[in-house]
């Protein structure tokens, strides 16, 4: 993780926009976190409201270590606890297509809770918010070694959108996400639901993906770490309306930190008429973190993004930000 630290970052921001973390906390938080471009991969790329690069450096030399342990004796009634400010935090904001006005709707229960001893990150979720059945926005909401919140956010709209809280707006990317892809050499959609699953996996498993970070101040170069694919879907779903027979959600993480998302959809193919042809499989790809990530298919590489660390704004498809929950 690369350790920038602006100015005094604190949790200070002009009125009416929320303090980013671009800086010190990537580096402080390991893989896969970014301040103002957080990841949700470990090192966290953000932190901001440290007063010193040196107070935070020292504190990532004592934090990395024992990070699972002392996760895994956490008690369970604080887990419980942890896990309803971190839900609730989620459901604080509101968010709007821009065109329409139409809410997204928020999947009732976090679809992935996570932790990544490798860059710090303890514990935290991943909310997902849904256009219909089909997932639109992921969002980690984790809480640092050190106390820090952090929310990071990636969109899977087709169009712009506005996440709000009360009269703040935090978010509001402009452009509509990649497209979906057609994988024109896998086979037809089978008939059932369970072989479909099936078929998703095969498919899933065909993909591969990589992220390079630093988790050192010292280190000049990042490390390449491959990252696990999970072998269940985090969330699966099917949107008749939207011409969505099938589909999955996969998730490539470091411990279970989700570093990219892997989305698989049966559907017809569409053209400037609308849906036409034979339902097909499509896939898409959603990266939660700010390291440069690499995916590949069958071993070429089909999908790449370069680092983002301190990159991300409120009108990017992904954007990281430091939380400063009310008192």
């Amino acid at each position: 993780m690369k350790w920038t630290f602006e100015k005094q970052m604190r949790t200070c921001a002009p009125k009416g926009q929320p303090a980013t973390a671009q800086g010190a906390a990537g580096a402080a938080l390991g893989p896969g976190v970014a301040v103002g471009s957080f990841s949700p991969n470990g090192a966290r790329c953000a932190f901001s409201a440290f007063q010193a690069a040196v107070t935070v450096a020292a504190l990532l030399v004592a934090v990395t270590p024992c990070l699972a342990d002392e996760n895994d004796a956490d008690d369970p009634q604080q887990r419980a606890e942890r896990l309803e400010i971190m839900k609730g935090q989620a459901a604080a904001y509101t968010l709007t297509f821009d065109k329409s006005s139409a809410k997204l709707a928020l999947h009732d229960e976090p679809v992935l809770r996570f932790s990544n001893p490798v860059s710090g990150v303890p514990d935290g979720i991943v909310a997902m918010w849904k256009d219909g059945q089909r997932p639109a926005v992921f969002a980690q909401v984790f809480q640092t070694k050190t106390g820090l919140w952090v929310h990071e956010v990636q969109s899977l709209a087709a169009g712009s959108l506005t996440m709000t809280q009360q009269n703040t707006t935090f978010w509001q990317p402009q452009e509509p996400c990649e497209e979906f892809r057609r994988l024109t050499d896998a086979p037809a959609a089978a008939g059932s639901a369970g072989r479909r699953l099936v078929q998703m996996k095969a498919l899933a498993g065909e993909f591969s993906a990589a992220d390079d970070f630093k988790i050192s101040s010292t280190d000049k170069e990042p490390t390449r770490h491959e990252l696990r694919m999970l072998p269940t879907p985090i969330y699966r779903y099917a949107d008749p309306d939207a011409g969505i027979e099938d589909g999955a959600v996969f998730a490539f993480v470091h411990g279970t930190d989700p570093e990219v998302f892997l989305v698989l959809e049966s559907r017809a193919a569409e053209s400037k008429s609308g849906k036409t042809g034979t339902p097909g499989w499509h896939y898409t790809l959603a990266p939660m973190t700010c390291w440069a990530v690499t995916v590949q298919r069958q071993g070429k590489e089909v999908w790449s993004l370069p680092e983002r660390l301190n990159k991300s704004k409120p009108n990017h498809l992904y954007h990281v930000w430091l939380h400063k929950p009310a008192k």
